[in-house]
């Protein structure tokens, strides 16, 4: 990644342009272009906006994220919040097919993306998840931007206290696993290219479960997982959910 690295000024706002972002705590941060959380932990008071067709890398074991505010992510940008051992290893891992290292990511508000490319989200507690369209399309296409892997969405091992709106994603693959959510999941009108997308499994959900219009419907698939629980499961998702949420 390119761009030099400035010092961290505390509390004060900061534009990232392709470059890692210095440790220290900061107002409110925007980022334009490739901007990386792996040079020491960084503290939000605000928010941090990803701007259009620009991407957040911030999945590096020992650089922790945390944000008093929102992540809001712009037309075609690319969050990666958080890593962990097994789902998803951290970029500077020494040992990519397991993982010994983690990152956490922590967001006040809500991580909001709208129309985004890429969507991968482990290891993270936020008040409210919102993904609204996006996902480049009904295909597995290679991205540059994304190493050359297809463009697709995940929420895993995450725990939010309110609730959840994945709607209208269209991509390669797209998952939701694995989470504690305080209030209901609506999951609406997404489509994948892989017939195993649209995961939906082992989350444990206050609220309902609520699954209306996904091609393909949302399953187990080969995840090797088990039917969510919770208290309601509403459409696609009735026989998805067992039992009652201890949340």
């Amino acid at each position: 990644f390119s761009g030099s690295v400035a010092n961290a000024a505390h509390q004060s706002t900061y534009a990232c342009d392709n470059a890692s972002i210095p440790g220290g705590s900061y107002r409110s941060i925007t980022v334009n272009g490739t901007c990386t959380v792996d040079a020491g932990d960084v503290t939000v008071k605000g928010n941090v906006s990803v701007s259009d067709n620009s991407q957040l890398f911030a999945a590096f074991g020992g650089s922790q994220l945390s944000v008093g505010g929102n992540i809001i992510a712009g037309n075609n940008a690319s969050l990666v919040l958080g890593c962990e051992p097994g789902a998803f290893a951290c970029f500077n891992d020494p040992d990519q097919d397991v993982g010994t290292l983690s990152s956490h990511v922590s967001i006040g508000g809500s991580l909001i993306a709208h129309n985004a490319l890429a969507v991968l989200v482990h290891n993270i507690d936020a008040k409210n998840v919102f993904v609204i369209g996006g996902g480049g399309g009904v295909n597995c296409d290679s991205h540059d931007e994304l190493g050359g892997a297809p463009a697709y969405g995940t929420i895993e091992d995450s725990t939010i206290s309110g609730q959840a709106l994945i709607i209208g994603w269209q991509s390669c693959w797209l998952g939701f696993i694995r989470n504690q959510v305080g209030g209901s999941v609506h999951f609406l009108n997404n489509v994948t290219a892989d017939p195993d997308g649209n995961e939906v499994v082992t989350n444990s959900i206050a609220g309902s479960l609520n699954c209306f219009g996904n091609s393909p419907a949302p399953q187990v698939g080969d995840s090797e997982g088990e039917v969510n629980v919770g208290t309601t499961g509403r459409g696609q998702c009735a026989g998805l959910v067992t039992g009652t949420s201890p949340n």
